[in-house]
């Protein structure tokens, strides 16, 4: 829980939610086009990119300032508004698992440009629990 994190810039159930699914799934970084983070608090996306391992720690707000997380950057970031602004209905991993597929199927409001790969990643519990879904429209 929050309470007991060992350093509040950092959650440990990303990193280890964030590290199986990409093993499992058998992707890079490189691989994915789009990522979905649950933003419920603004420093979720910070921590999402630098726990899951797209930017080095402390790099991520830079990342975003540098708009390499906007529509046609180089990893599109919670292109429906996110939990902040799309709205947040006390479930909104459910919203986000949505967007990854739009993205895939090429509907979404702010496509993704050939989007193959899409990440959807979500928080619980406090900081408690994390979970990390790797989408697809390609056959493995």
């Amino acid at each position: 829980m929050v309470s007991q994190m060992e350093d509040f810039t950092t959650s440990k159930a990303f990193r280890v939610s964030g590290k199986k699914a990409f093993d499992e799934a058998g992707i890079t970084h490189a691989d994915v086009d789009h990522l979905m983070i649950y933003d419920a608090f603004a420093h979720l996306p910070l921590y999402g990119l630098e726990d899951l391992g797209f930017c080095k720690p402390g790099a991520a707000a830079a990342f975003i300032a540098g708009r390499n997380t906007a529509p046609g950057g180089k990893l599109p970031l919670n292109t429906n508004g996110g939990g902040l602004s799309y709205m947040h209905s006390g479930m909104y991993g459910m919203y986000a698992m949505q967007e990854s597929i739009r993205q895939l199927r090429g509907i979404a409001a702010a496509q993704a440009l050939g989007a193959k790969i899409s990440i959807a990643h979500g928080v619980g519990g406090m900081f408690a629990a994390s979970g990390t879904i790797v989408f697809s429209n390609q056959a493995p």
